[in-house]
């Protein structure tokens, strides 16, 4: 019994060691890009409503043997304007909106698979599960409107990395998600001072997209 838990702990600590050796943990910080858009039906139509915003681009990764690993991204990206449009059979509009705030934020956790193509050049494919939020505050007339969704889907990250030194790189890339809009929330606050709300948890028909752009100072330990 006593030989049984001495090996156990011997091959416990060599795989430690062994994982440890082989483990590359990076995090990547920079400045993004995010076009987000919303769509919804509405009667025999559609109504959306699309953002530029920008923000801040965070991804922690970690790489283990044989060039697969796993990764964790989030975007933070606020702006102002919107654009909202309806599109019906046989009619067609949009509007500029002067918003007070939009926003989306939206993250990503998957695997990834490296390429080293050459020396110090990493290009690195993600996919995974989606989970983010969005929403735009607006007025409307006298009384001011906060719209806000939760999102939930799944998406790709594409990333292209060089490093200088060991530890010291910059990266570029995109990401892609694909959202389903499953709770949306409408906060209204009257210009009596009451505040009004209205809930939607219903997800039929509903897509929201989040495309990024974003570059940024690599750092691996």
């Amino acid at each position: 019994m006593k030989k049984r838990l001495c090996m156990l702990c011997l091959l416990t600590v060599f795989s430690v060691g062994f994982l440890s050796a082989n483990v590359k943990m990076n995090l990547e910080l920079g400045p993004v890009y995010t076009y987000f858009g919303s769509r919804e039906p509405s009667g025999s139509g559609h109504k959306s409503w699309t953002a530029h915003t920008g923000g801040l681009n965070i991804l922690f990764g970690v790489e283990f043997i044989q060039n697969f690993g796993v990764y964790g991204t989030a975007n933070f990206a606020f702006g102002k304007d919107y654009w909202y449009k309806t599109s019906y059979p046989r009619s067609y509009s949009g509007n500029l909106i002067d918003a007070d705030l939009t926003y989306a934020i939206d993250s990503q956790f998957g695997f990834f698979y490296v390429f080293h193509p050459v020396k110090n050049l990493d290009l690195r494919l993600g996919a995974g599960l989606g989970i983010g939020g969005s929403g735009r505050n607006y007025p409307e007339g006298s009384d001011k409107k906060e719209k806000s969704q939760v999102n939930i889907g799944g998406g790709v990250d594409l990333n292209i990395s060089y490093m200088f030194t060991k530890m010291v790189g910059i990266y570029g890339g995109v990401s892609d998600t694909l959202y389903a809009p499953v709770y949306t929330k409408t906060k209204t606050k009257h210009s009596n001072g009451s505040i009004g709300t209205q809930e939607d948890p219903y997800v039929s028909g509903k897509i929201a997209n989040s495309l990024n752009i974003k570059a940024g100072i690599r750092l691996v330990f």
